[in-house]
C-alpha cells in the first residue's frame, strides 16, 4: 500500500492496542416464580459490571437453549416451587435438557455454578436447583463454583446463603477471564441509570404540605441519563396492586383538594398491561358475598369470600383504567377483549378449574393509604406521567424490565394499581437512596444497611418491621429520590394466591376463597395489615358487585383419578380451604355415580378423612355447618353416601394441654395406616409452614414405623416413596 495510507493503517493499529478490550459477554439465567431467583440474578448482574463483564439476563425459557454448548460460562438461578416443582418460566428449558437424545458430553465445554431459592419446610428441599446441577454434570458441564442454596426460612431468607456465596464468586469467576481480571475492578456502589424515564405531561396544583416531586416536563428534552439527581428530579411514591371496587373507609388524608369519594369505581389494570404480565388469562368477577367465619369478637377475622363469573357481560371481561374525579371520567380503553381460552377459563363462557387449584387476585392498594401517601410526597392524583425505558439503562436491565407501565397514567392509577409501594423494600433500594441523601447522619446509615456488616440491623429495620417503601422515604427525608429511580426500584404489584375453597361442579361460575384478614403489630407495636386481604375484606356484596380482576394456576394438589382411592387431608386454620374443594367435588360425583347407576355403585368409594385444627371451637370452626351436612351425607337402602367419611378436630386452646392435629394423626393411626400403608392412599397437607408441617411428617413417620413394623429409616423411606410419587403432598405459606 502507499506509505501514507500504511502509516495511518498503523497507528489505527496502535490505538486498537491500547484501548481496552470489550466486556467479556455473560450469561445469567434464571428460573423464577414470584420474582425471588429474578431479583437475585439481577443483583448478580450488576455486580459483574464491576469486573468488566457485560451480563445477560433474561429467564432460561427466554434463551436460546441451542446456544448452550457455546458458552464458555454460565450463572443458574432457580427458585423450587409448590411441591419441588418447576418455575413457569423455567419449564421448556427443563424439558430440553432432560431430553434423552442429548448427547452426554454435548456441555463438555460449560463451566457454571447455579444458586438456588428454596424452603426448608418442604420435604424436599430445594429440588430444582439440586435437579438442575447434576443435570448440568450428566451432560458434561464443570461446576467452577460451589452450589449454593437459600433458604427462605433463614432468619435474613435467602441473602443469608447467598451473601457469602457470592462474595467468593467473583473471584472464582475472574480465574477463568484472565483479562478481566488484569483491569482493577470499579469501585462498588455505583449507581446505574434508572430503568424507566418518567416525564411529567400534567401538573395539577396541590393543596397538600408534602414535599414536591420534581419530574421532567413535557417541554424538556432531556434524553433522562438518570445519573444522580439530575436526570428527572422528583420523589417517588407508592401503590399497588390490580383490581376494582376501592374500600369504603373513610379519614385518610387526602391531596390536595380531591374528596376520596369523587374516586369511584376506582381504578383496575388496564388489558393490554395485564395481558402481558399475568402468567393466565384474566377475567373480572364479582364479589356476590363476603362473610367472616369466625366470631365477632375473635381477634381473627376469616372471611369466606365468592366471586362470581355468571353476570360478566361479554364487555365486562374488558379491563380498563378508569379514574372519576369531580364528575369527569378519565380513562383509556384499548377495546372489548376477544375471547381467550387457558387455564381456569374458556374464553368469556364458564369458569373451570380443578380441585386443587387456586386462585390469582390483582389486588390494589387501599384509597385511603394511597392519596394520603401521595400528600405526603406533594403530588396531585390527577398528575399525569409518561414512562418510557431509558435508553441510557444497561442493557440487560432493559431488556429484563418488568412489563412495561401504560405510557400514560395518572399518579393515582400509578400509584394504587401498579407499583407495590406498601410492599418492604430489599437491599438495594437503600444502596441506590443513599446516593441522593444529603443529611450526612441518613446517607451513613443507608451505606451501612447496604454493608454485609449492616444486614442485621436492616432485617430489624425493615424486615421484621415491614418497613414500606413510604415509610422509608419519610424516615430519611433528605433522600430527593427522582420518580424515575422509584418506579425502577419498585416492584409491580404481585397477584396473591389463595387455595379455591369450592368445586365448580357444585357451584358453576364461581369461585369461593377462605381468607384470613392479615392484621398484625409489629415488634416495635406498630399496626400492620396486608393489603390485598385487607381490601378484600372492606368490599362489599352490593347489588352492583365490585369487581375484582382473577386467574387460575394450577396449585401443588391433584385429586386421585378414582373414587376408589382413599385420601387423609389434613388443614389447620385456612388449610382447610383446597379440601372444602376437594370434597365438594367428590360429593357431586357420588352423587351422580348414584343417580346413574344406584347408590350401591358407590360402595367402593375410598373415602376422606379430614383433619382440622384451630384455636377455639365456638370462635373459629371454619365452615362448621358444611362438615356437618358432607359427613353426614344420606342413607339409601342402608347404604351410606357422605363424600367425608371421617372428620376429626383439634382446638389448641379449648383445655389446658394443647391439642394440634398431629395429635389427632396419633389418635388416628389405626386409620393413617389402613390409608397409606394398606390401601395405597394419598395423603394431603395445607396450612402454615412453620413447625406444623414437620411436625406432622414426623407423626405420620412415626405411625408408619410403629404400625408397618419397620426401622427409622425404612420409614422415612416409605415417605419419599410416597413424596416421589406424589401421594405425599403439602401446600404450606408463611
Amino acid at each position: 500500500p502507499p506509505p501514507v495510507l500504511a502509516t495511518v493503517t498503523e497507528i489505527e493499529r496502535g490505538r486498537r492496542g491500547r484501548m481496552a478490550s470489550p466486556p467479556a459477554p455473560l450469561s445469567i439465567l434464571y428460573g423464577s416464580q414470584t420474582g425471588c431467583a429474578k431479583e437475585v440474578a439481577e443483583r448478580l448482574g450488576r455486580e459483574s459490571l464491576r469486573y468488566h463483564f457485560e451480563p445477560t439476563v433474561i429467564p432460561m425459557d427466554s434463551y436460546k437453549r441451542s446456544n448452550l454448548p457455546n458458552e464458555k460460562v454460565v450463572i443458574f438461578v432457580a427458585s423450587t416451587t409448590g411441591q419441588a416443582e418447576t418455575p413457569h418460566n423455567m419449564k421448556k428449558f427443563w424439558r430440553f435438557l432432560r431430553r434423552k437424545d442429548i448427547p452426554k458430553d454435548s456441555l463438555k465445554g460449560l463451566k457454571f455454578t447455579v444458586f438456588g431459592l428454596g424452603d426448608s419446610s418442604y420435604p424436599v428441599y430445594n429440588a430444582v436447583a439440586r435437579r438442575l446441577h447434576q443435570r448440568l454434570i450428566d451432560l458434561g458441564g464443570v461446576p467452577f463454583h460451589e452450589r449454593g442454596l437459600g433458604d427462605d426460612q433463614d432468619q435474613r431468607g435467602y441473602d443469608e446463603k447467598l451473601d457469602p456465596w457470592a462474595s467468593s464468586l467473583w473471584s472464582k469467576l475472574l480465574a477463568l477471564f484472565p483479562e478481566n481480571a488484569r483491569r482493577p475492578p470499579k469501585p462498588p456502589g455505583q449507581l446505574l441509570p434508572p430503568i424507566y424515564r418518567a416525564t411529567l405531561l400534567q401538573k395539577t396544583t396541590t393543596g397538600g404540605s408534602g414535599r414536591h416531586m420534581e419530574v421532567d416536563n413535557s417541554n424538556n428534552n432531556n434524553n433522562g441519563s438518570g445519573q444522580d439527581s439530575k436526570d428527572d428530579g422528583g420523589r417517588s411514591s407508592s401503590s399497588s396492586g390490580g383490581g376494582d371496587g376501592g374500600d369504603n373507609r373513610k379519614g385518610a388524608g387526602a391531596a390536595g383538594a380531591a374528596n376520596i369519594n369523587a374516586y369511584r369505581p376506582s381504578v383496575v389494570p388496564r388489558e393490554e398491561w395485564l395481558e402481558t404480565f399475568a402468567p393466565s388469562p384474566v377475567r373480572m368477577a364479582r364479589v356476590v358475598e363476603n362473610r367472616r367465619l369466625t366470631a365477632e369478637e375473635h381477634s381473627q377475622d376469616v372471611r369466606h369470600i365468592v366471586f362470581d363469573f355468571s353476570q360478566n357481560e361479554p364487555d365486562d371481561a374488558m379491563t380498563m383504567a378508569v379514574v372519576v374525579v369531580d364528575g369527569r371520567r378519565r380513562g383509556d380503553c384499548s377495546g372489548t377483549q376477544t375471547s381467550r381460552a387457558g387455564s381456569g377459563t374458556s374464553g368469556a363462557g364458564a369458569v373451570t378449574y380443578a380441585p386443587g387449584d387456586v386462585i390469582d387476585i390483582y389486588p390494589q392498594n387501599h384509597l385511603e393509604d394511597t392519596l394520603a401517601a401521595l400528600k405526603q410526597l406533594g403530588l396531585h392524583p390527577d398528575d399525569v406521567v409518561e414512562i418510557k425505558l431509558n435508553p441510557d439503562a444497561p442493557g440487560f436491565l432493559r431488556k429484563n424490565a418488568e412489563p412495561l407501565l401504560p405510557p400514560r397514567l395518572t399518579v393515582l392509577e400509578l400509584f394504587r394499581v401498579y407499583l407495590d409501594v406498601f410492599g418492604t423494600p430489599g437491599r438495594y433500594f437503600f444502596e441506590v437512596l443513599s446516593h441522593f441523601a444529603t443529611d450526612p447522619m441518613q446517607k451513613e446509615k443507608l451505606k451501612e444497611f447496604n454493608s454485609p456488616e449492616g444486614q442485621l440491623e436492616l432485617y430489624r429495620y425493615a424486615t421484621r418491621e415491614k418497613r414500606t417503601y413510604i415509610e422509608v422515604l419519610a424516615d430519611f427525608r433528605s433522600a430527593q429520590l427522582p420518580l424515575s429511580h422509584f418506579i425502577s426500584h419498585v416492584p409491580r404489584m404481585q397477584p396473591r394466591q389463595f387455595s379455591i375453597a369450592s368445586s365448580c361442579l357444585k357451584y358453576p361460575n364461581q369461585a369461593h376463597i377462605c381468607m384470613a384478614v392479615v392484621e398484625y403489630k409489629t415488634p416495635f407495636r406498630r399496626e400492620k395489615r396486608g393489603i390485598c386481604s385487607s381490601w378484600l375484606a372492606s368490599l362489599l356484596a352490593d347489588s352492583g358487585g365490585h369487581q375484582v380482576p382473577v386467574s387460575f394456576s394450577k396449585g401443588s394438589f391433584r385429586m386421585p383419578s378414582s373414587l376408589s382411592t382413599p385420601v387423609l387431608m389434613v388443614g389447620p386454620g385456612t388449610g382447610i380451604a383446597p379440601f372444602m374443594s376437594m370434597c365438594q367435588e367428590r360429593e357431586v360425583l357420588l352423587t351422580r355415580l348414584a343417580s346413574k347407576n344406584g347408590i350401591e355403585s358407590t360402595k367402593d368409594y375410598g373415602g376422606a378423612y379430614v383433619f382440622f385444627g384451630n384455636r377455639f371451637r365456638d370462635k373459629d370452626y371454619l365452615y362448621r355447618e358444611e362438615w356437618k351436612l358432607l359427613t353426614d351425607g344420606r342413607t339409601e337402602n342402608g347404604t351410606k353416601l357422605a363424600a367425608v367419611t371421617g372428620f376429626y378436630c383439634a382446638f389448641s386452646r379449648d383445655q389446658k394441654e394443647k391439642v394440634y392435629v398431629q395429635h389427632r394423626l396419633a389418635e388416628q393411626k389405626d386409620i393413617v395406616w389402613d390409608v397409606l400403608g394398606k390401601r395405597n392412599g394419598t395423603f394431603m397437607l395445607a396450612g402454615n409452614s412453620q413447625k406444623m408441617p414437620n411436625d406432622v411428617r414426623k407423626q405420620v413417620q412415626e405411625i408408619v414405623r410403629a404400625i408397618g413394623k419397620m426401622s427409622e429409616r425404612e420409614a422415612k423411606m416409605f415417605l419419599l416413596r410416597m413424596d416421589a410419587k406424589r401421594q405425599y403432598v403439602q401446600e404450606t405459606w408463611s
